[in-house]
């Protein structure tokens, strides 16, 4: 009586499946971590501003001047100035926040892009 072997490990089709999932996940990463690092570095740099005491919500020079420093010298060119605001908060209309608000598309697969809008604000502790 013969016995038949089963087969182990998986067919051709199996490894394709699993191959190109994984050069999704490697190509979708490629494309969406450069952005959320570039966010957390204006995360950063915004609470820097916020803490300086020199920098305050009525001084929109000294603002803008430290926003283009950071922005330059971090090679940001994606966000520009126009993204910031300062506003009041909700609560309290006498406390200043500075506020980002920016939206990034990427091309993904041919016509299909991803799109990130970010969102932070920072209270300026310089009033």
């Amino acid at each position: 009586m013969k016995t038949r072997k089963k087969q182990r490990g998986m067919s051709f089709l199996g490894w394709v499946s699993v191959l190109s999932i994984l050069i999704l996940a490697f190509v979708s990463g490629v494309k969406l971590v450069p952005v959320y690092v570039e966010f957390y570095s204006v995360q950063s740099f915004m609470k820097k501003i916020a803490e300086d005491p020199s920098i305050s919500a009525t001084n929109t020079q000294g603002l803008r001047g430290k926003l283009d420093d950071y922005l330059n010298i971090n090679g940001m060119y994606t966000i520009k100035r126009e993204h910031f605001s300062v506003q009041s908060q909700a609560d309290n209309k006498n406390v200043k926040a500075l506020v980002v608000d920016y939206e990034v598309r990427k091309p993904w697969l041919g016509n299909i892009d991803f799109l990130m809008t970010f969102h932070h604000a920072e209270v300026l502790k310089g009033q």
